[in-house]
């Protein structure tokens, strides 16, 4: 009896040491995971003049689909579009917030009489800016899209004018920090165009 106790003892033992042996050699393989990046928008256009000081509030903005989603996202197939999201490198708030403050941020710095804002400064507005956001990715080592409609409002809600803005820019080369600065150029040249509208506009 002493012997088959030992016995059973022995075998428990060695069990537990391949289960050990087991779990260092799983995380001995295992490859290290890389550090997620995180990235930012900041576009700037030049500086205008829209012939109105009245107030415009940047309402807001929203994003279609996967690509309102924090990783960046990029066409993997054209016939049928199919988009697909980029691990471990992401937008560090989502895509509507990033755009919101991106495209506030222009537009104010640009502006040399209408006074522009969001909510969280502006609340006794005479226009409303709002964006809806179809397109925001890009084709590796060809070109970023970005395509938003604009549509501006008085206060009482009565639409002053709509229009949709489609920019693609090319990549300067490969790889997910060239995607950003091509969207980035991308989205400035929208701005730009939605600017010059509102200029015309007002």
């Amino acid at each position: 009896m002493t012997h088959y106790r030992t016995y059973l003892s022995y075998l428990a033992r060695s069990a537990v040491g391949a289960l050990a042996l087991a779990s260092l050699a799983a995380c001995s393989s295992a490859p290290a995971r890389d550090a997620d990046v995180y990235y930012d928008l900041r576009p700037q256009i030049e500086q205008i003049a829209f012939g109105s000081t009245k107030t415009m509030k940047l309402q807001s903005v929203s994003v279609k689909g996967l690509q309102s989603a924090r990783p960046l996202v990029f066409e993997a197939s054209s016939a049928p579009l199919q988009y697909q999201e980029v691990r471990g490198h992401l937008w560090h708030v989502a895509p509507s917030n990033l755009l919101e403050v991106a495209v506030s941020n222009a537009l104010i710095q640009a502006s040399t009489d209408l006074v522009i804002g969001t909510s969280d400064n502006i609340d006794d507005e005479d226009l409303r800016l709002r964006l809806i956001v179809q397109k925001f990715h890009f084709t590796p080592n060809e070109a970023a899209h970005i395509a938003f409609d604009a549509v501006i409002k008085d206060r009482r809600g009565k639409i002053v004018t709509t229009k949709r803005y489609d920019v693609s820019h090319p990549m300067t080369g490969a790889g997910y920090q060239n995607a950003v600065l091509a969207l980035e150029e991308a989205l400035a040249q929208a701005i730009s165009a939605l600017a010059n509208d509102m200029a015309d506009t007002l």
